[in-house]
């Protein structure tokens, strides 16, 4: 008697739909439930029932698998681009039957005249396609349940090569077919191995695939270079990218023609991780092939791909290669973003040639350049110490009505500060340079910023007196920022402010603080006070708080204060306390400064909470100037 079965009818598939996909994962024997004693679907057919051997197989596949098609989300109309595919798929095998490639309900009806050899075949092909794991289980209970064919390594196979599909297939159900072929004793062929590697590499299952390795090398069977293939790609969707690289190199020494494609899945899951020196080798490999062979060049698109993520990570060795081969013969656009980045990879690594190909495709493309293209131009010749061409860039932007300031020659200050001589040969370039170009005070203050470094604010006060002979437009606020910075006279400090006055200039907040600074240095410093009411009555842009002199400005004043015994000091020090200026040790330096002086009256209030005796801190060098 048979045991009990689950019988799959309309009502199954209305109330759970997926009955179809469970059955066609597991399509011979999953659903049969034996008695103890009796023998599986395919087992050793010794009892009475082996005298019909063929009725008996039939019998029991008819409740091991039920009738499938595709349930209602896959029906013609939600799946048109398959049909499609199917429908190609028949018109270029015309010796197939035309119903294996179509899901319909009279499939017996339209095979029975076809030979069973041809079905075999026609098995075969479907084996290759894609969209066609309905239609492989279908066929297979067709050729079983229909035609009486016993269950063998053939349809084992094609079952599970079914699997391979993405979105039905499972490493699971293969693994239970292969457990289900070697407890049937039904031989395993190296199509098999292969059909299980090829599930693995799109489910991946470490422990199969290592049991199909090793039942292989048991067997003598040979890797074929698709088997390889798929080892590799599985070991990819694991996450086993060294094995999966060294996998690539062994099979890269074999002659045998290895898939481009393979490279390129490299190219992208590499690219994506950031792995940029394997991946820059893998791409020269891959052009070498395609300059030996003629054939299947790169596409554009991992061109693209690739060149944006080499840029992003500023990977100059990559950005050269691809520039090169790619978008300087014209093939490939990149947008204004990834030019922008490899013009800063550039400018990062001193590349004069990828930076002018850079501003060279932005410029063909219309595109008006900003600030940040010409300073990496400037950061650019700085690196090879080339003055004469950076200072040609910022003398472009001005003519470009762009107005460089402090921020865009830092790269030039770090050459000219390093050395005494760079500061005069950058002054004999800008006095050659002004025949030519409108030389911007920019370009002059880098040479007043780094003659001051070297030779004191003396030297760069005599250079600045000089300046109608290099800029026609005159000094700038930022010049002015940079002798005041240096200056500890109050008569410098009057003729610089006379200065600003005539050239129409209003003090900033930097020049403010330095001229607060300069006052406190002096015997009558009331003149900071005013200096120091001005600011406050300033606030910054985008913010309610006023300005605010700097720490050094502000303990300058304190320690004049103290000495002088000012009571506006404690009104000053609770301000610098509310900004949060002051630390503690900054205060005690203030009292250790206050007790050098002797026969100090009554300290402030806000004072009083320090002792005398603390540690005495030495007076800090802008402060004793």
């Amino acid at each position: 008697m048979p045991g009990d079965r689950i019988v799959v009818d309309g009502l199954w598939r209305c109330l759970c739909p997926s009955i179809d996909v469970v059955s066609l994962s597991k399509p011979f024997d999953f659903w049969h439930v034996p008695r103890p004693r009796s023998r599986s679907s395919f087992g050793n057919r010794s009892s009475a029932s082996s005298r019909y051997p063929r009725r008996q197989c039939r019998r029991q596949y008819s409740h091991a698998v039920a009738p499938l098609k595709p349930t209602a989300k896959h029906s013609e109309g939600s799946e048109s681009p398959r049909f499609a595919y199917l429908k190609r798929l028949a018109k270029r095998n015309p010796w197939a039957p035309g119903a294996i490639f179509q899901d319909s309900d009279s499939l017996n009806i339209k095979l029975d005249k076809t030979p069973t050899r041809a079905l075999y075949a026609a098995l075969k092909e479907l084996q290759g396609a894609e969209g066609t794991y309905f239609s492989i289980a279908r066929l297979v209970q067709y050729l079983v349940k229909e035609r009486g064919e016993r269950p063998n390594s053939a349809l084992y196979e094609s079952l599970i090569k079914a699997n391979i599909d993405k979105q039905y297939g499972s490493a699971k159900a293969a693994a239970h077919l292969l457990k289900e072929v070697q407890n049937h004793n039904i031989p395993t062929t190296p199509g098999i191995y292969q059909a299980l590697i090829e599930v693995t590499a799109v489910h991946p299952d470490y422990v199969l695939r290592a049991q199909v390795l090793h039942e292989m090398k048991n067997r003598w069977y040979n890797l074929t270079p698709i088997t390889e293939v798929s080892i590799i790609i599985g070991l990819l969707r694991e996450g086993q990218y060294e094995l999966a690289l060294l996998k690539l190199e062994e099979l890269n020494k074999v002659p045998i023609n290895v898939p481009p494609w393979l490279f390129d899945v490299f190219l992208y899951t590499f690219g994506d991780l950031g792995f940029h020196e394997e991946t820059l080798a893998i791409l020269r490999h891959r052009q070498r092939i395609v300059d030996a062979v003629k054939r299947a060049p790169l596409s554009l698109n991992t061109w693209q791909f690739l060149l944006d993520v080499f840029s992003r990570d500023a990977f100059q060795p990559g950005i050269k290669f691809i520039w090169d081969h790619s978008v300087t013969p014209g093939q490939v656009h990149p947008p204004d973003g990834v030019v922008l980045n490899v013009l800063n990879a550039a400018a990062r690594h001193g590349d004069t040639a990828l930076s002018m190909g850079a501003i060279q495709e932005l410029s063909t493309r219309g595109v008006k350049l900003s600030m940040h293209h010409y300073e990496a131009l400037i950061h650019v010749h700085t690196r090879h110490d080339d003055l004469r061409k950076s200072l040609t860039v910022l003398c472009i932007m001005a003519k470009a009505d762009l107005s460089p300031d402090l921020a865009s020659t830092r790269p030039i200050f770090q050459v000219l500060r390093d050395s005494p001589a760079s500061t005069d040969k950058a002054l004999k370039i800008l006095h050659e340079l002004k025949v030519q170009y409108t030389i911007p005070a920019a370009a002059f203050n880098v040479v007043l910023e780094s003659t001051a470094i070297h030779g004191g604010f003396k030297i760069a006060f005599d250079l600045y007196r000089t300046i109608r002979q290099v800029c026609v437009d005159g000094p700038d606020v930022q010049t002015f920022e940079i002798l005041l910075k240096k200056c500890t006279q109050k008569k410098s400090m009057n003729f610089l402010i006379a200065e600003m006055e005539a050239f129409s200039l209003k003090p900033t907040e930097p020049i403010l603080d330095h001229m607060v600074r300069i006052c406190s240095m002096q015997h009558d410093y009331g003149r900071a006070f005013h200096y120091l009411d001005e600011m406050r009555a300033r606030t910054s842009p985008n913010s309610s708080e006023t300005w605010w002199i700097s720490k050094n400005s502000a303990l300058a004043l304190l320690r004049r204060c103290i000495h002088a015994h000012d009571p506006r000091s404690e009104e000053l020090l609770e301000e610098c306390r509310r900004r949060r200026l002051f630390h503690e040790n900054d205060i005690k330096f203030l009292i250790s400064v206050g007790g050098k002086y002797g026969n100090m009256p009554q300290y402030p209030d806000s004072l009083r909470q320090y002792s005398l005796g603390s540690a005495r801190h030495p007076i800090a060098d802008s402060m004793s100037t």
